[in-house]
């Protein structure tokens, strides 16, 4: 049992994900989990600005583009009335559009952007584009010119029409996923609030959360994972919430534990203490379970990998036997494929023991009680 945990262990090594609530509607968990890179403790969306940037970026994308409007409309008449006045006002809407798509591309956090524009090249573009209103509106003019009326009237009201959308697209499409963190801020946890313990215990619920997705990819039939992966999951979230709230309590403890003054303080304090022990305690003996679960799926996956090379060895033998028959002799070979037969009929059985252990294990992992219903944080 030992090899099979230590690659387990290994393979959840790394850091540990965000957690959802499985009460969250599912649209919104996936686009969460798509997102994750935006997630952030409760604690500091409670500290960002009262006026957040993404909120500063949907009110700058929708006032420009009603400055794109009110020019698409008033531009024709200021052009009838003064042709001076027409460019003054094209100048002034074009600064308006590019000084606001400079400013796009300096916003913080970078998370509020799209990757792309992450990239020189991106941000080469995009300010191209916010540079290109006055070229883009005056080549409109040639429609009316050299075409017909439709194209004219076509011309005249697209680059408002599409710089229009721009902003709308940059102010309010660009942050939409960090509108959305912001809205279910309690309905997920990341392994910052956890602390340095809880966060390598959730890495190894998540551990055997993603060894049995991997068998019930790779094992198909054999393996029903999902129940297990019902258990797990739901596990994960309530774990992860204890570890939550005992960090958070820890962190209390400690500040009032530096401010004691008097024995009678310190006392009542150090029971304290223990009883927040005693909730890890209980934790880390769920987790052990859960490790020892995931251990044991990988155990069995290693024998389905055994069992898929025994199946490649035999369908090559079989074709080696067949060269051989085609050559008019055994060469000997009638007891090394009676051995062969042997080993892997010998696979086969400890594949399909092991695949029994697995889901035996995942119904005593079911009936277990879950240390949030056993264990009170006060």
């Amino acid at each position: 049992m030992e090899g099979p945990r230590r690659k387990f262990l290994s393979t959840a090594g790394g850091g540990a994900r965000p957690v959802l609530d499985p009460e969250l509607p599912p649209r919104v968990a996936r686009r969460l989990a798509r997102s994750s890179r935006l997630l952030r403790p409760e604690a500091a969306w409670a500290r960002q600005p009262r006026v957040p940037n993404r909120t500063r970026m949907a009110a700058a994308g929708t006032a420009v583009a009603a400055s794109s409007a009110v020019w698409a409309l008033a531009s024709g008449p200021l052009l009838l009335e003064s042709v001076p006045l027409y460019f003054l006002g094209l100048l002034v809407h074009s600064s308006v559009v590019g000084a606001a798509g400079f400013a796009a591309t300096r916003v913080r956090p970078r998370s509020l952007v799209p990757r792309w524009l992450a990239s020189a090249a991106g941000r080469r573009v995009w300010k191209a584009f916010s540079l290109s209103f006055p070229a883009v509106t005056l080549a409109s003019w040639f429609p009316a010119l050299t075409g017909p009326e439709w194209a004219f009237t076509l011309g005249w009201w697209v680059p408002g029409a599409v710089y229009a959308a721009a902003a709308l697209w940059a102010g309010w499409w660009w942050p939409r996923d960090d509108r959305l963190a912001a809205a279910h801020a309690g309905g997920y946890l990341v392994p910052a609030s956890l602390g340095r313990r809880g966060a390598a215990l959730l890495r190894d619920v998540q551990g055997a959360v993603d060894t049995v997705e991997e068998a019930d990819r790779r094992l198909g039939g054999s393996f029903d994972a999902a129940q297990p992966l019902a258990v797990l999951r739901a596990e994960e979230w309530r774990i992860a919430s204890v570890l939550y709230q005992y960090q958070r309590i820890r962190e209390e403890h400690r500040a009032d534990s530096l401010e004691a003054v008097s024995d009678r303080v310190r006392d009542v304090l150090d029971r304290q203490r223990d009883r927040q022990e005693a909730v890890y305690r209980e934790v880390e003996a769920r987790v052990a379970a859960i490790r020892d679960y995931g251990a044991a799926v990988e155990e069995a996956l290693s024998a389905h990998e055994e069992w898929e090379r025994v199946q490649r060895a035999e369908e090559r033998q079989r074709r080696i036997d067949s060269l051989v028959s085609q050559a008019g002799s055994d060469g000997g070979n009638a007891e090394r494929l009676r051995d062969e037969a042997l080993n892997a009929h010998a696979v086969r059985e400890a594949r399909g023991e092991l695949t029994d252990r697995v889901l035996e294990a995942g119904r005593l992992l079911e009936t277990a009680p879950s240390v949030v219903d056993r264990t009170p944080l006060g």
